[in-house]
């Protein structure tokens, strides 16, 4: 803040042992369920988690390139918190791979191959270009988000040689950063969602799932931001003004999913085809599903587009936060709509011990790993030439404690 020296940053401490006490009850949950004679459900819970979670860290990355190629000021001390998602990567990629443990549990193709598609839903296939897809975006995110975390080093050492350059990479790994997102969500959702219903296609399926992960991308920065904006050097720098912009793009994407979801629901409708209308009758019209469908619609697009018309709630981090978190509730639920219809196939919905612990364990490995990437971590994007046009500080000596306090694992 202008007119205040600058002191040492304090760092996130780690969440203790909250988020291992949720990994263990999240293994043990699942565990018991796969050698209990509940295989089913322990893979769909881990499906639903898997896929939500995806959406999650990989929606908030691509915000911090959306940022970049827009050249948006108003967002740059969330900058760190979007970037935060990357951490979780490595260990969502390994957890794809695990999946393909349970594929048999889950898709219909793995046990009776479908005329036509027997190469493309090949099980091969299917796991190998999604991992493929899913490590290549990880590594550019990666390079993304070292490029900004070395520049804010030299530029609170003191050197400004190398700022230039870090920029220039965060230019151009940014577009290419959004077309993998692009490109590899919509073959995630594909694959591992509209895959479960081999007969089922829909043109739109994959743009739905990767605008509603940037949903819930932005939703999960406004959660870290409504909790962290009155510790370290966020006091001052996140206030009522970045919580108003948050929020108003937050009804951006409210708007644009949910006419997503009604575009493609249209079309669908219009058409009345057998193979198409069965996908949305079964989750719309049929019991336990319908009601689940009508909490999800007003959770995720019925709620949040009512409060985020008040300027006044916008502006405040706790009910902004509260509205995010709810949103990330609501949208938990529709990644169940979609998943889990399909692969009970009549024995209703389950939402017990098995699906609470599993969704607490994949919790719990993402408050992990977000913990420990910010407590390494500077606050706040110094290095970034739109955070610095933003600041009133005068460049100082004391930026120097400012670095040797931020011990950023590289490689």
């Amino acid at each position: 803040m202008a007119g205040q020296p600058n002191r040492v940053e304090p760092r996130v401490g780690h969440l203790g042992f909250l988020p291992w006490v949720a990994m263990a009850l999240g293994c043990a949950c699942f565990l018991w369920a796969l050698f209990s004679g509940e295989s089913q459900r322990a893979w769909q819970a881990y499906l639903v988690n898997l896929v939500f979670w995806l959406g999650v860290c990989a929606g908030s990355v691509t915000w911090v390139a959306i940022m970049n190629m827009t050249s948006a000021r108003w967002g740059r001390p969330l900058k760190r918190l979007a970037e935060a998602g990357v951490a979780v990567l490595p260990g969502l990629w390994i957890l794809l791979l695990g999946l393909y443990l349970g594929h048999r549990e889950l898709y219909s193709w793995a046990r009776e191959p479908v005329h036509g598609k027997e190469l493309w839903l090949s099980a091969t296939f299917v796991f190998g270009r999604d991992a493929l897809l899913l490590g290549v975006f990880g590594a550019v995110a990666w390079a993304l988000v070292q490029m900004s975390l070395r520049g804010d080093l030299e530029f609170m050492s003191g050197s400004e040689k190398g700022l230039e350059s870090r920029w220039r990479w965060q230019a151009v790994l940014s577009p290419v950063l959004g077309i993998l997102y692009g490109v590899g969500m919509s073959v995630l959702a594909w694959d591992l969602i509209m895959s479960l219903d081999p007969h089922w296609v829909s043109t739109l399926f994959g743009a739905y799932y990767f605008m509603g992960s940037l949903y819930t991308g932005i939703a999960w920065v406004a959660v870290l931001s409504s909790l962290l904006h009155k510790r370290g050097e966020f006091q001052g720098r996140l206030g009522a003004s970045q919580f108003h912009d948050l929020g108003k793009l937050l009804l951006a994407f409210c708007l644009v999913t949910g006419d997503f979801f009604y575009s493609q629901f249209l079309v669908i409708w219009y058409g009345n085809i057998p193979e198409e209308t069965k996908y949305v009758i079964l989750r719309v019209c049929t019991w336990p599903w319908n009601p689940l469908a009508w909490g999800v619609l007003i959770g995720c697009f019925g709620i949040p587009f009512v409060a985020l018309l008040s300027r006044r709630l916008k502006q405040k981090p706790a009910m902004l936060g509260a509205l995010g978190g709810l949103i990330l509730l609501g949208m938990w639920f529709e990644r169940l709509l979609l998943v889990a219809p399909s692969v009970s196939l009549g024995s209703g919905l389950h939402l017990g011990l098995v699906e609470l612990g599993i969704a607490l364990g994949f919790l719990g490995l993402v408050g992990l790993m977000v913990s420990r990437f910010l407590s390494k971590v500077p606050w706040l994007p110094r290095g970034d030439p739109l955070f610095r046009s933003l600041s009133l500080e005068p460049r100082s000596a004391t930026n120097k404690g400012l670095a040797a306090s931020a011990k950023v694992e590289h490689g």
